[in-house]
């Protein structure tokens, strides 16, 4: 079960994280600002070619070690637990290292790159950031209110929280892992829950203040493409953290045996 798990949420974020540099737009390579002529200029396609092939092959490595590991690890202890928490952390690690490496080589490679030589016109919508370029904030109210609900509904039924809470799960489902009774163990997805959320609105608010991204070859098919780009950004960050926020609140629900399900959070 631990390896299907890994198969079937690593390698879709795995596919993505090696297609990043041909996913942005062209107006951005490895977090430098380009121009069209220079994001398809013959240095900037090798860049990425380089960038899809180490990308993809450590993160292949890594991945099949972490699924030997669990292969041969012990299920039924916390091991394979901290063999998933361990690889997700080395998974973010080796990205970051990367993406960082190659913005370096973009900002020394961006001055011998070709310059467009056609005549053009550059336009700015002066009025960009009074557009509404980004869902409103307060869309995680809704965010606010399911933690308030988790709140108030496990402060109600405290006394019905068994003094031992499972915590951990093997792959024959069966509880290896408990912890004992208290405020923190039992809070801790509200803890989570919170700390992500305002992860989340910090970044929805700094929609609004990434400078304005314009194509002189094409200034207002730029600006639309700018504006569909923030606001698809934007309503992805709200649903998937709803979604976050529903998920945490199964785990404490869950403590209470208000609902029947098998899972928990590994530790």
């Amino acid at each position: 079960m631990p390896v299907i798990v890994m198969i079937f949420v690593f390698v879709p974020a795995i596919v993505l994280m090696v297609s990043m540099p041909y996913l942005t737009r062209e107006t951005i390579s490895f977090g430098v600002t380009v121009s069209a002529v220079q994001f398809h200029s013959e240095p900037l396609r090798q860049m990425r070619k380089s960038y899809a092939k180490i990308s993809a092959t450590l993160h292949t490595i890594l991945f099949i070690v972490c699924i030997i590991c669990l292969i041969y690890g012990d299920e039924h202890s916390k091991q394979q637990s901290w063999i998933i928490v361990t690889y997700s952390l080395a998974m973010v690690v080796i990205s970051l290292v990367i993406n960082i490496s190659y913005n370096f080589k973009m900002k020394s490679l961006l001055p011998m790159l070709p310059i467009a030589l056609e005549t053009s016109i550059m336009a700015v919508d002066i009025g960009f950031r009074k557009r509404n370029i980004s869902l409103s904030s307060k869309w995680f109210l809704i965010h606010v209110f399911i933690i308030v609900v988790g709140i108030v509904t496990v402060l109600l039924n405290y006394e019905l929280i068994p003094d031992q809470i499972p915590i951990h799960y093997n792959s024959s489902w069966n509880v290896d892992g408990y912890a004992a009774k208290s405020y923190s163990s039992v809070f801790m997805p509200t803890i989570m829950q919170v700390f992500l959320i305002l992860v989340f609105i910090f970044e929805n608010r700094s929609i609004r203040r990434v400078k304005q991204q314009v194509q002189p070859t094409d200034p207002n098919r730029s600006i639309r493409q700018d504006v569909t780009f923030r606001r698809t950004w934007s309503g992805f960050m709200i649903t998937a953290s709803f979604l976050i926020v529903i998920l945490l609140s199964v785990v404490q629900l869950n403590m209470i045996s208000l609902l029947n399900i098998n899972f928990a959070i590994p530790r």
